[in-house]
């Protein structure tokens, strides 16, 4: 959020879009306090597991804010959409009721964040459907399917606001990648 902030900085006309990134910013930094409090109850310091750097190496190619929320909001939020809602539940079931709301908050943040994304991806659009304006500013090799986290679910997608049509279209993507095949849900 802070990378967009400064490599669009320049760009007038963006002042809600800015002001989206900074509240995002806020919520980031709440999940992060969370998850840090967490693990220290649970034993351990911040940094004891590996981190991942897909998505900073995702984020070093992009131009444009329609890329950027593309990128954020419509595929990696998007996918925290269904991987929070899965671990919630897997905390769960094993008793973790601190952890489980932990990510029943992460999950409604995120429901705003790809709202948000969507929102400001169907302003900048022409004429074309949003799930080709999507698809035509996501940068290779990020493809729609990882937009899908472990059980896929349709409802959560209708309830950050994208439309039938989208929907289906996601719903049929397929990159052929093994780590993108995810499971749907019903629900």
């Amino acid at each position: 959020m802070c990378l967009a902030l400064l490599k669009f900085s320049h760009i007038d006309g963006l002042t809600s879009f800015k002001k989206s990134l900074i509240n995002t910013i806020h919520d980031e930094q709440k999940h992060l306090s969370l998850y840090i409090k967490r693990i220290e109850d649970l034993g351990y310091e911040f940094g004891d597991f590996p981190l991942n750097c897909y998505f900073w190496s995702q984020s070093l190619e992009i131009k444009r804010p329609a890329q950027f929320s593309a990128m954020m909001s419509l595929t990696f939020e998007a996918a925290n959409l269904d991987f929070s809602h899965h671990y919630m539940n897997e905390f769960r079931k094993i008793g973790d009721k601190e952890s489980a709301d932990i990510m029943k908050v992460v999950f409604d943040d995120e429901v705003n964040h790809v709202h948000l994304g969507l929102h400001f991806m169907n302003s900048w659009k022409e004429r074309q459907k949003i799930w080709d304006y999507y698809v035509e500013n996501l940068i290779f090799p990020l493809t729609p399917a990882r937009s899908k986290g472990i059980y896929y679910q349709r409802s959560f997608r209708e309830l950050a606001g994208f439309n039938d049509e989208y929907i289906k279209s996601l719903e049929n993507f397929d990159d052929g990648y093994r780590i993108t095949n995810r499971k749907k849900c019903t629900t």
